[in-house]
């Protein structure tokens, strides 16, 4: 049986934006939530490495099907933007 508390998602966040946004550390923090300090820094640096990109594999795989479809569109409103370029500079050029 383990005698370690579990908290649930959503205080665990609460508590690590009390510490990003406030700029106050861990340390000052976790006495006032009734916490350990060492599972705060833990939180933080989870939640750190998260932002950075760091934190792993992604929750969602990606599906091919979907990310085909995206790239396919993607070429499109690149061909869309070139055609509007060419249309926007020949525009400017009977103007003058």
């Amino acid at each position: 049986m383990s005698s370690r508390p579990t908290y649930s998602d959503e205080f665990k966040a609460d508590a690590v934006n009390l510490v990003v946004s406030s700029g106050r550390s861990p340390a000052s923090v976790a006495p006032e939530l009734g916490i350990s300090v060492t599972a705060l820094k833990r939180w933080v640096q989870l939640h750190r490495e998260g932002e950075a990109g760091a934190g792993g594999k992604p929750d969602d795989p990606v599906d091919p099907a979907k990310y085909k479809a995206l790239e396919a569109r993607l070429r499109e409103v690149e061909r869309e933007n070139d055609f509007l370029k060419k249309v926007s500079a020949f525009f400017a050029k009977e103007q003058r």
